[in-house]
């Protein structure tokens, strides 16, 4: 369970903390960010292109999973007036999903950074909706240098 309360970023500006643009945008506001997690939200709604017969796809809760760690990397970025860099998804590990969300609901996602090595993350990633554990994994991101 997640507890959250008023967001740092919200809508209107969270293009400015993550590489992806619509109709491939899966977080809509930023609750807690610090350098050892990040927490989400993304509304979701029938019209966008990874929600089928009304619920969030599993691709879908991997994509809000992955955009919710490059927050983090876009939140750090922001502040220090850094360039963000661009990170891809390496390797999932221990995915389970146990339901998907319904339209008309928000999926709160926390991520959170277990080991950091040079260019490589290791995070951990849960994902909630109204108080039920929607999916976890574990993820491997690669941060690619800023030219």
């Amino acid at each position: 369970m997640i507890t959250v309360n008023t967001p740092i970023v919200n809508s209107d500006s969270i293009l400015n903390y993550i590489p992806q643009r619509p109709p491939m945008v899966l977080i809509s506001r930023i609750y807690k960010c610090d350098e050892a997690s990040v927490i989400t939200g993304f509304d979701i709604v029938d019209e966008h292109i990874l929600t089928q017969n009304g619920v969030l796809t599993e691709s879908g809760i991997v994509e809000n999973m992955a955009q919710t760690a490059a927050s983090m990397a876009g939140y750090e970025a922001v502040v220090n007036k850094t360039q963000p860099r661009v990170g891809f998804i390496a390797n999932i590990k221990s995915l389970v999903i146990h339901h998907l969300p319904k339209s008309g609901n928000e999926i709160l996602t926390e991520v959170s950074t277990k080991t950091q090595v040079m260019n490589v993350s290791i995070i951990e990633a849960k994902s909630y909706c109204n108080n039920e554990l929607v999916a976890t994994c574990e993820m491997k991101i690669f941060l690619q240098e800023n030219a």
